[in-house]
């Protein structure tokens, strides 16, 4: 009867009233049969719109992850990280082969990533009020992914032929290109795609670890072979284009990876709600003040990644950009640390691990301080700097969705988006200031890209850019930390039961209301989660129970 019930009714959500709504209630063992029903007969509901969608299913949410949507999941991770690395050659490929001076480079990159800041809430506040689509509503942006390629290749084949103009205008719009448009747009999408592919706190630290093993893999295969590639290609533009190129098609089919084979199957607590509008995220936002700590956390982290001296390091100081490979490939060796952090964060907390490892990466720059030319001393602090940045890498996304689980718990909209583009403004702050830093103190220390040997002063400067200035900012890190700690150590796990116990109990009686249909995706065959969606509306509370009490 209950299931014969479920077929012939319009869809129905379950909604929390706090008055009587007389004849129209049912008993939580009712609900339960609802959902059992909606599972056994979910097979055969069909849309009739002409985007028609293959019959939906009911999946429930499990830690198991299958090994082959893992690696799918780490292909645009790979993709990511590669251009990353490859983009942090862009400040010698401007001064040594290109020409350009050292403080215009910086400025350059400066002037870059803070057109990406600016545009960073913009994106973000596009993909909240995004629609869904026949492949869901964090997916599509998946294809910036061939644009970033794209650009990335155009970068590095600035035309010879121009003047020294023409090539700092080709710079700049196709580096601000990357950066403030594709990469923006991809990382928008990234926390919400993650929200809707996977589910539960525990599931994402899984995901973000275990695939960055296979990213870090690849990543590394990217780190040895590039150094050896562009020694080859030396100063040569011709050189340097083709090199890129190769990378670019082959890392441009692997991250696509993810678009291709995993779907968005949850919907999160967002989903069934009115489109993101800017009062929401404003008050959000005033009221998650720790968004600022995890926002300082990003700036530091992605200055000590985007200064940019390793190569300039072993080009000058070592004597071959080549040797690069060697010292960065050594980091295979710390790769198996990413499997206990999903452990490690069962007994501390995720500041705690991140203060550890920047203590590790602090003992890592004084001893690139006094290696020299020596690669096994290179070695060794380049494991102690790369094990202090794991965590901040692959724990970064669970930090964000830990804050929007602190904006449900407030009432206010989860915007996993928009918390995502507030800490990447951050980011890119951080790497321009970086960037601009680095440019600007090689040029007083009088370099010269166009000689195949430095001054004593610029090598000098090149060494404190390698060693000293990452120490500071990891001392940046430390401390930035210890104050987020009292979010994640004594307001984040009371946050978390609560939220826990708001969708599974459910106090007094319930009614079901008749609401539109509400599918993610179509022809694609997307789970549309039909029990999940009772239990995120049940989860969100949307009668807004006074929350004065709740405050830390």
């Amino acid at each position: 009867m209950i299931a014969h019930l479920y077929i012939v009714a319009p869809r129905m959500v379950i909604r929390r009233r706090q008055q009587h709504v007389a004849g129209n209630r049912l008993s939580k063992p009712m609900i339960r049969a609802v959902l059992v029903a909606r599972q056994v007969t979910s097979h055969v509901r069909q849309r009739s719109s002409a985007m028609a969608a293959p019959t939906t299913t009911t999946t429930v949410p499990t830690a198991r992850l299958p090994f082959g949507k893992l690696v799918a999941w780490a292909g645009a991770g790979l993709s990511a990280a590669a251009n990353f690395i490859i983009l942090g050659y862009v400040a010698i490929y401007c001064t040594d082969t290109l020409g350009l001076s050292p403080a215009v480079v910086g400025a350059l990159l400066l002037v870059s990533n803070l057109c990406n800041a600016v545009l960073a809430p913009v994106a973000a506040y596009i993909v909240d009020r995004s629609p869904e689509t026949r492949w869901g509503k964090a997916r599509p942006y998946e294809f910036a992914v061939l644009g970033i390629w794209a650009t990335t290749w155009m970068l590095f084949s600035t035309p010879a032929s121009f003047g020294e103009t023409g090539r700092i205008v080709w710079v700049f719009v196709t580096f601000i290109t990357i950066q403030a448009v594709f990469r923006t747009l991809l990382d928008a999408n990234d926390n919400l795609y993650l929200a809707r592919a996977f589910y539960g706190r525990r599931v994402y630290a899984k995901v973000t670890t275990r695939s960055g093993i296979v990213t870090s893999i690849g990543a590394i295969a990217v780190t040895v072979t590039l150094p050896m590639v562009l020694n080859a290609a030396g100063k040569s533009p011709e050189g340097w284009s083709t090199a890129i190129a190769g990378f670019a098609v082959v890392l441009g089919i692997v991250g696509m990876s993810r678009f291709l084979f995993v779907k968005e199957t949850h919907l999160t607590a967002d989903a069934a709600s009115p489109p993101v509008r800017v009062r929401d995220i404003l008050h959000a936002l005033k009221g998650n003040r720790w968004i600022f700590a995890i926002a300082g956390l990003q700036l530091f982290a992605s200055a000590i990644n985007g200064a940019g001296a390793g190569a300039y390091y072993f080009r000058y100081i070592v004597g071959d950009l080549g040797m690069q490979s060697i010292v960065l490939g050594a980091g295979i060796m710390i790769l198996p640390s990413i499997i206990f952090l999903p452990v490690i964060m069962k007994r501390f907390a995720i500041s705690q691990i991140i203060m550890v490892g920047a203590v590790a990466g602090m003992i890592g720059c004084v001893i690139n301080a006094f290696a020299g030319a020596s690669i096994p001393l290179l070695v060794v602090g380049s494991l102690f700097t790369g094990l202090a940045l794991l965590p901040v890498s692959y724990l970064a996304a669970v930090i964000v969705l830990d804050l929007c689980s602190y904006n449900e718990w407030k009432g206010n909209r989860r915007l996993e988006s928009t918390i995502g583009a507030v800490v990447g403004i951050f980011t890119k702050i951080g790497a321009g200031l970086a960037g601009a830093f680095v440019g600007l103190v090689l040029t007083l220390a009088g370099y010269d890209g166009t000689v195949e040997t430095q001054s004593r002063d610029a090598n000098a400067t090149i060494v404190a850019l390698y060693s000293w200035f990452p120490l500071v900012l990891f001392v940046g890190v430390f401390f930035t930390m210890l104050v987020y700690g009292r979010f994640d150590r004594l307001i984040l796990p009371g946050v978390q039961a609560e939220l826990e116990a708001r969708g599974v109990e459910t106090d007094g009686e319930t009614d079901l209301v008749a609401v539109p249909p509400v599918m993610v995706g179509g022809p694609a065959g997307i789970d549309a989660q039909p029990s999940l969606d009772l239990l995120d509306v049940e989860r969100r509370g949307e009668e807004n129970s006074p929350t004065d009490g709740r405050r830390a």
